[in-house]
């Protein structure tokens, strides 16, 4: 329920973070996440699509908001590692996290975020079109009415 899903949104949220993040911005990221799968899951159920596992708000909207709180809690101890190619940062302050002075990251994680969304959004489009068309998107009518279970399965997955 609500308990597991929420602790694995935490987790998810501070995946793309781990590594550039202080202990206490992990945390908060982690708990703001929380809130972002409660909010995606209740929007889901508004906007009557289903999601019975919750995959999406999740991993989807928990996700994308791990990736933005990089761009407002990575620490310049951690991010300035790379930029150059040394131990150094050469693009100065802009590469931090917007709490500390910078705003260029989170620029780049937004646009980031926006390119991933477009790509799989797109794909995806295609891929479903794809399969309406050759009509292996949806099961017979009949198969839908008896239930899959029954149908692909041969037997009920409950109890009745």
């Amino acid at each position: 329920g609500m308990v597991c899903n929420g602790t694995l949104a935490g987790l998810v949220s501070i995946t793309a973070g781990c590594a550039c993040m202080l202990p206490w911005a992990a945390f908060l990221t982690g708990f703001i996440g929380a809130f972002v799968y409660y909010g995606a899951s209740k929007l889901l159920l508004k906007l009557q699509i289903d999601d019975p596992l919750d995959a999406f708000a999740v991993h989807g909207a928990c996700g994308f908001w791990g990736v933005l709180a990089v761009g407002w809690f990575g620490h310049y101890d951690y991010l300035s590692f790379g930029w150059d190619g040394k131990n150094g940062d050469v693009a100065g302050k802009a590469h931090y996290g917007i709490i500390y002075g910078g705003g260029m990251l989170f620029s780049a994680q937004l646009v980031a975020l926006i390119i991933e969304v477009a790509w799989v959004g797109g794909l995806t489009a295609l891929l479903f079109f794809a399969l309406k068309k050759t009509g292996l998107l949806r099961v017979s009518r009949e198969i839908e009415e008896v239930g899959m279970d029954s149908s692909k399965h041969g037997g009920s997955a409950y109890h009745n």
